[in-house]
This record gives structure tokens, C-alpha cells and sequence, in this order.
């Protein structure tokens, strides 16, 4: 009984010994996801209208966008998925634009969706729309540096209201690295 109570974790020790593989411990491969907010805006009646007092239809806005300038998070990206939220309060139909520019100022990637108008039964519409990003489909996707958001107003016969349009955009990276 003695030996057995020696031997027993004896045998536990060695009998995994074998298979253990150190040179594993050289390089570990990790798929860390990266969650960012990467811009918010308002719109109110002050942005529909310009100095002279006239509609206007189109706002654009651009945003920096550096994620994709470590060159570890470049070569090891595989997805991204980028959601917009928003909540829209005006009695009008928004139609945004979101481009994904290079530092040569070309578009690497696009996408668009309309958010629909509030009315007297739904005072506040809210909704999320999401862009699907991946690797296989458009290695160029990269390579962008700054995001151009451009919001499309559909004019009406009405006055501009005090109303309110919020968007935020959030994104989601998928990476897979070797860490060394």
C-alpha cells in the first residue's frame, strides 16, 4: 500500500511527459476582436439650412480613421463589421453614404441605406443598419484611412422642423495575429 500510494502520482507525472511539445511556447496565435466607436453625429434644423437661408439637401462630414496603420493589425485582419445606429425624429427620409477613402483619397470601399422618416403614429424612428467587411472579398478595405459620411435629405414642401437626426457608428474588427 505504501509503494501504490508512491507510485500512483508518480505515473500521473510522467505519463504526459512525452506528448508536451515546448516549441509551441515559441508562437502563439490569438484572434483578438477590436471593438471601436468610430463617429457620432446630430443633425438638427440649423444644419439643414444655410447662411442665406436656403435648404440644403446634402451634409458631408469626414472622420480620420487609423486602426489599419499598425502593420500587425493590417496583415492579420480577416473582418469587420461596422453598425450605424440612429434614431430620426424628422418628418423626412435620410439617405446616407458612407465611403471608406484611402490616403489617396480613393474609395476602397462604400455603402449606403436610407432611414426612414418619423410620422404622427411613430414620433421617433430608430433602427441600426450593419456593413459587412471581409478580407476574401476586398483586401483593399486596408488600406482606408478616413470615413466620409454623406446624408442625403429629401426635400419637401414643409418648412424644416425642429427635429432631430442621431447617428452613431460603431466597428467590430476581427484580427488574427502571431504573437513571438
Amino acid at each position: 500500500m505504501k509503494y501504490l500510494r508512491l507510485f500512483i502520482p508518480l505515473l500521473f507525472l510522467f505519463s504526459c511527459y512525452s506528448e508536451l511539445d515546448f516549441d509551441q511556447a515559441e508562437s502563439i496565435e490569438i484572434q483578438p476582436v477590436v471593438e471601436l466607436d468610430m463617429l457620432y453625429f446630430d443633425i438638427h434644423k440649423p444644419n439643414l439650412i444655410d447662411n442665406q437661408g436656403n435648404f440644403r439637401n446634402v451634409i458631408q462630414d469626414t472622420v480620420d480613421f487609423g486602426i489599419f496603420e499598425d502593420g500587425k493589425v493590417r496583415d492579420g485582419f480577416l473582418k469587420a463589421e461596422i453598425t450605424v445606429g440612429y434614431s430620426n425624429t424628422f418628418l423626412r427620409n435620410f439617405y446616407t453614404e458612407y465611403f471608406f477613402i484611402d490616403e489617396n483619397e480613393q474609395a476602397v470601399d462604400e455603402g449606403n441605406f436610407n432611414i426612414p422618416p418619423a410620422d404622427s403614429q411613430q414620433p421617433e424612428i430608430s433602427g441600426e443598419y450593419t456593413f459587412m467587411f471581409d478580407k476574401q472579398n476586398n483586401p483593399e478595405f486596408v488600406n482606408f484611412r478616413k470615413i466620409v459620411i454623406r446624408v442625403t435629405v429629401a426635400p419637401d414642401t414643409f418648412p424644416v422642423e425642429e427635429k432631430e437626426l442621431h447617428v452613431q457608428t460603431k466597428g467590430t474588427f476581427y484580427i488574427n495575429t502571431t504573437i513571438e
